[in-house]
């Protein structure tokens, strides 16, 4: 089964808008929650589709009126500019026009690789500024001038952000940024997602966030020395409001997710150390970093609740074989954080793999942590743990005396899911956390 993905469910949508009338009724309305603007042509198609659903409607006064259309709908919109004539005026005239026709749109994605006019910036911030909920804005470019027309002012329009990803931000010259005499607010922002990029991290720094929470941060590239300079920077500002924060493992801009190229376990780490350094993020609870990473130092953090490692695999977990997954786990000690409740393996299923003793390994690990009161889980949250099987007794009584009966005592894996008290899921596991803790 392919990824679920908003793009690959377009397919889907339109086959079910031809099912009948009323299925076309209900699923009008998911075709259009999601929308991608390509090209000019596409652009002008879409255009003209959202403007021709307004049919008139009749009113008290027997005056017609243009109706909400297709566009009221709408949630999301994801912009490019890579086909020949994005950069054209026209081209953004239309978007801007498709913008006006969608009053409920709450996320905006666009990549922009040509030059944007103020006009269109300040039309933008005019007409989504009190009611967008999710930004990105992609501004990099592979040749020409760095600099761009987008100020933090222009980010500071949105008053009504809860995600804001700068990861691509680009921007004026930053010495024109400490030239306002106020930094611009985003006061509803929780989640941030920035990269390790000198603009992404001057212009996070920038921006006021007062109910900032989570952090999310990717590492295109990294200087040991510019680019640590400019995170503690950050850090600075921003560290005490963090609750949550997640590294992702190393990559290039242009490449896939996944944790397990190999380009990326050679590729230069964010020390996770930084953040657990004393007064920089005092209150964080949530902490998730690849297992690549240089090894922890004893720093003790005394609100710390939940650990996340990226990029395991069975091999690394064998107690009796080096790894840097198992130099990682044996760093972490209950003293050094007095509060660590949950350590989890993100994006590993020991079900998923062939390997027969692995889930006899994971199992290790999580006595091992239970003796410090610390639940090990799995990607899908799952503690792994023997469990005993009962002798039914009724049973017992009919079969012959030489029938193989299993002791109550003997040890049996994990591998069912109909029963509950075997396997630990998320919920449990957060119902011993503040009901406030994210998630890793």
């Amino acid at each position: 089964m392919g990824a679920n993905t908003p793009p690959l469910a377009i397919r889907t949508k339109l086959v079910l808008v031809l099912v009948s009338k009323a299925w076309r009724s209900v699923a009008l309305q998911m075709l259009y929650e999601y929308i991608t603007i390509r090209s000019p042509a596409r652009a002008n198609s879409i255009l003209q589709v959202l403007e021709q659903s307004r049919r008139p409607q009749p009113t008290s006064e027997t005056v017609e009126t243009p109706g909400p259309g297709y566009g009221q709908w709408t949630r999301h919109i994801e912009v490019f500019t890579f086909a020949r004539g994005a950069g054209s005026i026209n081209y953004l005239q239309v978007i801007f026009k498709i913008l006006r026709l969608c009053p409920k749109l709450r996320i905006l994605s666009g990549r922009w690789i040509h030059p944007l006019p103020i006009e269109f910036l300040n039309g933008v911030s005019g007409i989504l500024g009190p009611s967008l909920s999710e930004l990105y804005w992609n501004e990099m470019k592979e040749h020409g001038d760095l600099n761009t027309m987008t100020t933090p002012t222009f980010l500071g329009s949105f008053h009504a952000l809860r995600v804001l990803d700068l990861r691509h931000f680009v921007g004026t010259d930053p010495s024109t940024w400490t030239q306002t005499s106020t930094r611009p607010v985003l006061p509803l922002v929780r989640d941030l997602v920035i990269s390790t990029h000198s603009r992404s991290l001057e212009i996070a720094t920038i921006l006021r966030l007062p109910s900032l929470r989570n952090l999310t941060l990717r590492t295109p590239t990294w200087d040991s020395f510019k680019s640590e300079t400019l995170l503690n920077l950050f850090l600075k500002v921003h560290g005490t409001s963090l609750i949550a924060i997640d590294l992702l493992t190393p990559a290039a801009d242009a490449e896939p997710d996944p944790d397990n190229a190999i380009a990326r376990r050679t590729a230069a780490h964010i020390n996770p150390d930084i953040f657990l350094a004393p007064d920089l993020c005092p209150n964080l609870e949530s902490f998730t970093f690849p297992i690549t990473s240089p090894s922890l130092t004893p720093h003790i953090h005394p609100s710390l609740r939940r650990i996340g490692l990226r990029g395991a695999n069975s091999d690394s977990l064998y107690p009796d074989k080096p790894s840097s997954v198992k130099g990682l786990l044996l760093a972490i000690d209950i003293k050094k954080y007095p509060k660590l409740e949950l350590i989890q393996t993100v994006g590993f299923l020991p079900e998923a793999h062939g390997d027969s003793v692995i889930k006899d390994v994971f199992i290790w690990w999580a006595e091992r942590f239970e003796t410090m009161g610390v639940t090990f889980v799995d990607g899908e949250g799952v503690m792994w743990a023997y469990y005993a099987e009962p002798v039914q007794e009724e049973k017992s009584k009919h079969l012959p005396s030489d029938s193989p009966v299993k002791s109550p005592t003997e040890k049996t894996l994990l591998g069912s899911k109909d029963k509950e008290h075997r396997r630990r899921k998320p919920e449990d596991v957060d119902a011993q956390s503040p009901t406030n803790a994210p998630k890793l």
